[in-house]
């Protein structure tokens, strides 16, 4: 009986490791950068794709069982340590992924609804979670333990600035918050909704980007509530996921199945997935 368990363990593991051999992205939905590295969560695979010199891998494998462990992972951000941090609708949690392969570890005892976004504290003792289900901001510390909420602003993205002020796009009338995580206060910094269906936000140094899934757009916005379209139309055509490099920006846009880089300068794109 035990040589039996063992034979039908290697086979498991053989069929895993094919699966990962033939897997092709199927909706990717966010996007990290990390150097020059960059991590793309894959909603409907599911799983984490890496991208490092021009290569695309599986760097972990969600579950397609119903609530089991990354079954329905949405978004993402770099752990201050080793490794990643995504929130899962499905088991209402944030895993820390320490490396290629890793078991996901639970971070928040399944007390988040439907994590839409994260961010790390410029001190990187802490986690924000924007959870669609409550509406609200919500934070936990980075080893883990229960969230409690900051406020309550429906972040469908998050980013620090250099103030440590935590901004949060909305796809309600008060589009744009700049919270004060200190003192649990937010003020609504953009209004009248100027974007169609905003998904994910960036900050970079004195102005942010938001992504537009509807417009089709990538677009810029100051700290006086300024909103200007930074990039509309081809290649995008539903934009979600964006991150921040130190020359680019990243947008992932599961309708093309793709990452596209942006030159923060030039505007040219090309395609990373």
């Amino acid at each position: 009986m035990p040589n039996l368990v063992v034979a039908q363990e290697i086979e498991e593991a053989k069929e895993t490791a094919a699966k990962a051999e033939t897997a092709e992205p199927k909706y990717p939905l966010n996007v990290v950068a990390d150097a020059s590295d960059l991590y793309v969560v894959d909603l409907d695979l599911p799983g984490v794709w890496k991208i490092s010199d021009g290569e695309r891998s599986l760097f972990v494998r969600g579950s397609n069982l119903l609530r089991q462990p990354m079954n329905r992972p949405r978004c993402i951000a770099m752990h201050p340590e080793s490794g990643i941090l995504v929130g899962d609708s499905a088991t209402r949690e944030v895993y820390r992924i320490a490396e290629k392969d890793a078991e996901p570890k639970p971070l928040c005892n399944a007390r988040v609804g439907i994590a839409m976004a994260l961010a790390v504290s410029p001190d990187q003792k802490t986690v924000y979670v924007g959870d669609a289900e409550k509406r609200s901001v919500l934070r936990f510390p980075i080893q883990g333990g229960d969230p409690e909420l900051v406020v309550r602003v429906n972040a469908r993205g998050l980013a620090f600035d250099a103030d440590g002020k935590l901004w949060a796009v909305t796809p309600d009338a008060e589009a744009i918050h700049r919270i004060d995580v200190d003192e649990k206060k937010s003020e609504a910094i953009v209004t009248g909704r100027p974007f169609q269906y905003p998904n994910g936000l960036v900050w970079a140094g004195d102005h942010g980007f938001v992504t537009d899934g509807y417009g089709k757009t990538v677009w810029k916005f100051t700290a006086d509530g300024k909103t200007e379209t930074w990039h509309v139309g081809d290649p995008l055509v539903g934009p979600v996921g964006i991150s921040l490099g130190e020359k680019s920006l990243y947008v992932a846009d599961p309708k093309q199945l793709q990452v596209y880089e942006f030159d923060l300068e030039s505007k040219q794109v090309k395609p990373r997935m």
